[in-house]
């Protein structure tokens, strides 16, 4: 659901609900200044109509000025009285100065530090659904440039408001004291400016959204571009990469200079009538002055007050650009903030009960876009501690069938049972705890080697690490880096090979001590020996867990209990490896082909020399006869 602009902006300052105590105070103090400013320019005013009104007296003494000052008199006794009074008031702005910037900042930085972890709060719970949909550069942009604008435009909105309503108001309160003919003068501009700024926001707000989804490509190019560099490298593109680039920079600095075209013609205008209006101001001064009406002490409030009052009055120019910045940012924010989970947890969801986890599917149709399903009428049974190997052509739904055992999706028919509860009456968390996956692409975090394999269980440390390691294969290797298990790995692990990465992520499974295991390809990154060796290491982790095998080797599946063959979305054949090479149908034929593959790939000749030999082979066509002479 889209909102309006209001909605947005009502919804953006409920962000000051978890800092409302700081924002109290911030607001406390820059009252307390403001008050403070007021009255110290009320007081100097004060002290120049004394020091206009004691002159002549002064020098009738015929004495130096300070004699006077220090002496008996009345009137240097009121003059002394204001000028401390100046001097304590002087002092207590700066003292509350202080304490508004500290109490601003303090509240900045706490709302920063909230919306953050709303954010990362998101990021971490949303849905894969949520991840498909908006790339990782602009989620990286929305997370970090919109929630500045977000937190830039609530501070100010804030206190810079507040700010200009105090000092507006109160200096003109001031000037209605001395003249309500000069604070009327002082306020004919606000209806102008409030008909140019509505008029520009239409034209500004469109130009700001423009130049943030050039922003948001910006950062996906960069972002891919540096996961992608060993390909970009490998098939020497640099050259396409920086034109690509370069396009979308040209792109992005024409939108910013459209919106600095916007702000150019904005502001000048505005600056126009803040000086047309003080000049006015002065020349309606002066006169009163002439006339007696105003003393030399009211000019300087009147500088002093309209001086104030423009240059908070232009700052609208700075709320109005950041208001645009805000709405744009606060709207994509919000589609963060407020996306739908691609899978609910419903309120009386209840833990996992221990016991079997046998996996039944029960007629499960899902599609990530459901007018075109992946999976369609899929049904089997797997027992607990059982061992089930799906295959099939690429795309055929393996990785989505195992996918659904964890919710990363929800199926749009049919249920999934584990242990006999259907997954979706149980909490998210004690599900994803029991299931483990090793993924085709494999990710290791930036640590340890010891904590990226006690990842799904922190608090093992030493020996289970340790056991799983050695079960995947991995200790020997481990135990060569130079500081073994505590060695930090590089982003993502690439300071390792692919069958090393692979092998660590198979114990941080193996460490999660699962009651289901999925092993997506798991063993594509490893020679066949390490491969064999870990299948039999494997052997005793499968007893104790349901595990579910996505491979395209026959050895790998050979000693599955149930053989899945998936096919178009639907289950094909399903039996033993055994029972249906008997049958002769979809997954002999997988088998066929690849035995047949593997023989062909003995023949290392050249495409080129194994069409020679053929054509050399081959019989020589028959000759033809030549036609009859034409009579």
């Amino acid at each position: 659901m889209s909102l309006s602009n209001r909605q947005l902006l009502r919804w953006t300052l409920g962000f000051l609900r978890p800092v409302r105590k700081e924002a109290v105070l911030a607001c406390l103090y820059l009252g307390l200044w403001t008050a403070a400013e007021i009255v110290t320019v009320r007081v100097t005013a004060e002290a120049v109509n004394r020091i206009e009104g004691l002159h002549p007296t002064a020098a009738a003494a015929g004495g130096p000025a300070w004699r006077w000052v220090l002496g008996e008199d009345p009137a240097a006794a009121a003059l002394r009285t204001t000028i401390l009074l100046l001097a304590g008031f002087t002092v207590l702005m700066g003292v509350l100065r202080y304490l508004r910037e500290v109490a601003n900042m303090r509240l900045s930085m706490d709302m920063v530090f909230h919306i953050r972890e709303a954010v990362y709060d998101k990021l971490q719970r949303a849905g894969f659904a949520f991840h498909d949909a908006i790339s990782t550069g602009e989620l990286i942009n929305r997370a970090l440039s919109d929630l500045q604008h977000v937190r830039a435009f609530v501070n100010t909105a804030l206190l810079v408001s507040l700010e200009i309503v105090l000092i507006v108001g109160g200096y003109i309160a001031l000037l209605l004291s001395r003249s309500p003919w000069v604070a009327g003068l002082a306020l004919a501009p606000l209806p102008v400016w409030t008909w140019i700024m509505l008029r520009f926001s239409r034209r500004a707000q469109p130009a700001s959204e423009e130049v943030m989804k050039a922003g948001d490509r910006d950062l996906a190019l960069i972002t891919e571009n540096i996961a992608g560099v060993h390909v970009v490298r490998a098939f020497a593109t640099e050259a396409v990469e920086i034109r690509k680039y370069e396009g979308n920079c040209e792109d992005f600095f024409a939108r910013v200079m459209r919106r600095v075209g916007l702000f150019a013609d904005f502001v000048p205008v505005m600056r126009g009538i803040a000086t047309a209006s003080h000049l006015t101001l002065f020349l309606a001064a002066g006169v009163l002055i002439i006339r007696g009406r105003l003393a030399a002490g009211d000019i300087l409030m009147l500088g002093s007050a309209m001086g104030a009052i423009l240059s908070r009055l232009q700052q609208i120019s700075v709320i109005n650009d950041q208001y645009q910045n805000a709405i744009v940012s606060a709207r994509r924010l919000h589609e963060v903030l407020h996306a739908p989970p691609s899978v609910r947890q419903r309120p009386d969801a209840r833990p996992l009960p221990d016991g079997p986890a046998d996996v039944r599917f029960e007629h499960v149709t899902f599609g990530y876009d459901p007018a075109r399903p992946v999976l369609q009428d899929v049904s089997f049974h797997a027992p607990a501690g059982s061992t089930v190997a799906v295959v099939g052509p690429t795309g055929a739904g393996k990785t989505t069938l195992v996918s659904l055992l964890a919710r990363f999706y929800d199926p749009q028919g049919g249920r999934i049972l584990i242990g006999g509860t259907d997954i979706r009456d149980v909490t998210l968390e004690s599900l994803r705890r029991r299931v483990a996956y090793v993924f085709q692409e494999t990710y290791l975090f930036s640590d340890t080697v010891e904590a990226n394999i006690a990842y799904g269980r922190p608090a093992a440390r030493g020996g289970p690490v340790e056991a799983a390691a050695r079960l995947a294969q991995a200790h020997d290797f481990i135990a060569a880096l130079p500081g073994g298990y505590l060695t930090a790995v590089g982003e993502r692990g690439t300071t390792l090979s692919g069958g090393q990465r692979q092998r660590l992520a198979i114990a941080r499974a193996i460490a999660a001590n699962p009651r289901i295991l999925v092993l997506d390809d798991a063993t594509a990154a490893v020679d066949a020996e390490t491969e064999q060796a870990i299948h039999r290491a494997l052997q005793l982790v499968m007893e104790h867990c349901t595990t579910f095998v996505i491979a395209h080797r026959v050895s790998t599946v050979r000693n599955a209990d149930l053989v899945l063959v998936l096919e178009g979305g639907r289950i094909v054949e399903a039996g033993s490896h055994a029972e249906l090479l008997a049958r002769g149908g979809h997954y002999r034929r997988i088998v066929d082909l690849q035995l047949r593959g593997d023989d062909e790939a003995e023949d290392r000749r050249s495409h080129m020399d194994r069409m020679t030999d053929l054509q050399r082979r081959r019989p020589a066509p028959p000759p033809v006869e030549n036609p009859p002479d034409e009579p």
